[in-house]
């Protein structure tokens, strides 16, 4: 049975008249300017609210989480044909994009999590998830989940994080407004406020059926079960770094996560595995489980020579453990070589785990997924397109030195004109 966590909501707003000097320049005027247009906004979200809501009686407090990429996630009735006319003239079902589409168990028994028909994580706003971290690490582990049984996501930033509330019917808004550009791409589709180049994104996405939805987080909790101690979270996060080429932060995540595996593979085939003399020796044990003693390179060595690592993945983790080191020790930025060293050997050690140490190929398409996601190059390769590459199109304004400007005088600032560097 899904339960939720019920609760009444009342919010109430205090609005205080702030005076500023016109001659006062600095920080403080423009974040005073931002504080009261925050303050502005919230008062007509709660004024809409006032009108418009549901009886309290009908609706449950929620958390909101999303991530990239966008798409929606079907039942078999469902249909999503949107026109361009549609999106540009907000004509499209908008109602759609405020339903669930199916509940799944990530371990917080007695509730479920919702997942919306426009991706949405949805948690109840129980007491125990008011904590923001908790709920955080619920969505990328149920996400980190959902990458490993194969449908590639990306993590939940916490300025993608709102609240909001759902009618018992399963028709959900979010009340609080987000920093994020995931989360207010969203609430922009969902109130119609979207801008014309967000508004492509509303045709043809892709579409995920709840079946292989709940598959994919099945599959992925299946994998994580035969390693207890790996984060799905820090996984996820790894990758979502890895994607967006921040090296460091992808290199300091994923290393952790190789560190939990190998952690794993030594307690169960070192530390717990019983000698062939059959014997257990006072203070192995303990002896084995000291860090001090064994560090992760030391464990590596050892698992390379009992062969539950093979060469290339030796050398991959003694590239990445070498780059992590001398960044968080001198301070040199890793490359994406560095970071790809970490990806590829921390799914090989996961496959290796899953598979008796027999197959460290098994989770490749995860690896394959993860760098189709790659974000292009500063500089692209591609700098003109043909006529099938380009579905859409917009006018885009001329400005001073297009051939569009035509004779239409415009500001020039000499100091700033650029000049013809000399040899």
């Amino acid at each position: 049975m899904i339960r939720w966590a019920k609760a009444h909501i009342r919010v109430r707003f205090a609005l205080s008249i702030v005076f500023i000097p016109a001659s006062y320049q600095g920080d403080l005027k423009t974040k005073v300017v931002s504080l009261l247009r925050s303050i502005y906004s919230q008062l007509l979200l709660g004024n809409w609210l006032k009108n418009n809501s549901m009886d309290e009686d009908n609706r449950v407090p929620i958390i909101i989480g999303n991530a990239s990429p966008f798409r929606i996630i079907v039942r078999d009735t469902d249909c999503w044909t949107p026109t361009l006319e549609d999106t540009n003239n907000g004509t499209y079902d908008y109602i759609k994009l405020h339903r669930l589409s199916t509940y799944i168990d990530v371990d917080i028994r007695p509730y479920s999590m919702g997942v919306a028909f426009d991706g949405s994580l949805i948690l109840p706003a129980a007491k125990e998830f008011h904590d923001k971290d908790k709920s955080l690490d619920i969505f990328n582990r149920t996400l980190g989940y959902l990458l490993l049984g194969g449908i590639y996501t990306e993590a939940v930033s916490p300025e993608d994080m709102t609240v909001g509330s759902m009618t018992l019917d399963g028709y959900f808004r979010p009340t609080t407004s987000s920093s994020g550009a995931v989360a207010s791409f969203h609430r922009a589709i969902q109130t119609k406020h979207l801008g014309a180049l967000d508004s492509i994104k509303l045709l043809n996405p892709e579409e995920i059926k709840i079946e292989d939805y709940q598959n994919a987080i099945e599959s992925g909790k299946a994998t994580l079960s035969a390693i207890p101690r790996l984060s799905a979270s820090i996984l996820l996060n790894g990758a979502t770094q890895y994607v967006k080429h921040e090296w460091p932060e992808s290199l300091v995540s994923l290393w952790t996560s190789i560190e939990q595996v190998l952690s794993h593979i030594w307690d169960a085939e070192i530390v717990r595995k019983r000698n062939d003399f059959g014997q257990e020796i006072t203070g192995r044990k303990k002896f084995l489980q000291d860090f001090r003693t064994w560090s992760t390179s030391a464990k590596i060595e050892v698992l390379y020579q009992n062969t539950l690592i093979d060469p290339e993945v030796y050398g991959l983790l003694n590239n990445a453990r070498k780059s992590r080191n001398t960044f968080v020790h001198e301070g040199i930025k890793p490359t994406q070589e560095n970071a790809r060293s970490a990806l590829d050997s921390l799914f090989a050690l996961i496959s290796f785990a899953c598979n008796n140490f027999e197959d460290k190929s098994s989770l490749n398409n995860i690896v394959e997924m993860i760098e189709k996601h790659l974000r292009g190059e500063l500089i692209p390769k591609n700098r003109i397109f043909s006529k099938e590459e380009v579905t859409h199109w917009l006018p885009v304004p001329p400005i001073p030195g297009d051939t569009s400007w035509g004779d239409e005088e415009y500001e020039i600032i000499e100091e700033l004109k650029l000049k013809k560097l000399t040899d």
